[in-house]
């Protein structure tokens, strides 16, 4: 009976955080971190009371409290990811309902990835703020008080409360402009270089298989780099599928600028592309290339999106420095 109490406990935290998401989703604040921060709080709150009700509050509470939070984080997690690895993509569905709830698993995926890492880094801090007490004390059994499970709990959801407000207009933000850059050596001339960018990536070339988790490119329509060219890309992925549309606003002798006019890919509910740019500086013998990226993020908890964009946009800019190389070079 207590086992299955137990396990109850896990889908009654689960149900509860993701009704609330579900709540939140329908509003203004879906892109804040109250929309992937506060779920967490919701399945500690819920453990929290399971605990207190089996008449589990006992020394040391506080660890078993956030340690199911965590199983239970996870456990969502696994669920909900083999539902959107199993399922076909929306591109794929045979109607509009189907494809929406297709859509909805794979943003909850995003949403719930979040609450996992955020439970993680709980336990961490908490094993390690209950590791320093002993080495501190210099004792074995560590802080085993009530009050220590307590005071544990009441900071943890203070700042998991604090951490929920995070975008929202009325409390606070980080700025979410950004830039990122990849550089690569091309073993050929300036004017090779540019003749090698005429033509976009084609969406053949082959991508780091962490960007498999992204929209993917599926197409391409090219003018060049000339002033004033238009450029068009294609993205599809487990979020729907739209255009990237960029025209050259700027263009030098050693650079060139793409303006990003109209975005209805599936990056466009995540980050706001603002501009991408090449620039050659003949080093030598040989070229280097500067490849790109502004943009501004668009969703919160910055200290999980934004470390998070920037990798997958700085392979991404590889990406494309690279098959300048290789068509520079004649490989």
């Amino acid at each position: 009976m207590e086992r299955q109490l137990s396990t109850l406990s896990h889908v009654v935290a689960a149900i509860s955080a993701l009704s609330y998401a579900w709540l939140v989703s329908q509003t203004t604040y879906v892109v804040t971190a109250a929309q992937f921060v506060t779920p967490l709080l919701i399945i500690v709150l819920n453990h929290t009371g399971y605990l207190a009700f089996a008449g589990g509050l006992r020394v040391g509470f506080a660890q078993e409290v956030f340690g199911r939070s965590a199983s239970t984080a996870l456990g969502m997690v696994a669920i909900f990811l083999i539902g959107s690895l199993a399922a076909p993509s929306p591109a794929e569905a045979s109607s509009a309902a189907i494809e929406t709830f297709l859509i909805v698993i794979f943003c909850l995926v995003v949403l719930l990835f979040v609450v996992a890492v955020a439970a993680l880094i709980l336990v961490a801090l908490f094993r390690l703020v209950r590791g320093l007490w002993r080495m501190v004390r210099k004792v074995d059994d560590g802080p085993e008080t009530r009050l220590f499970d307590f005071a544990s709990l009441g900071i943890a959801a203070a700042i998991l409360a604090a951490s929920s407000l995070e975008d929202i207009p009325e409390f606070y933000s980080f700025d979410g402009e950004n830039e990122v850059t990849a550089t690569r050596f091309i073993n050929a001339d300036h004017h090779r270089v540019w003749t090698a960018m005429e033509r976009a990536t084609s969406p053949e070339f082959p991508l780091p298989n962490v960007l498999g988790a992204f929209p993917q490119p599926v197409s391409v329509s090219d003018q060049g780099i000339e002033l004033g060219a238009n450029r068009q890309v294609r993205f599809q992925g487990r979020e729907g599928t739209g255009l990237l549309s960029l025209k050259v606003v700027s263009r030098t002798e050693n650079k060139v600028m793409f303006a990003v006019i109209e975005d209805s890919s599936p990056y466009a509910n995540w980050i706001d592309f603002q501009a991408l740019s090449y620039r050659t500086t003949p080093e030598n013998g040989r070229t280097r290339l500067e490849v790109s990226l502004g943009s501004e993020r668009r969703l919160a908890p910055s200290w999980f999106f934004t470390p998070m964009m920037n990798v997958a946009a700085r392979l991404a800019m590889d990406v494309l420095a690279r098959d300048v190389k290789t068509r520079a070079e004649g490989v």
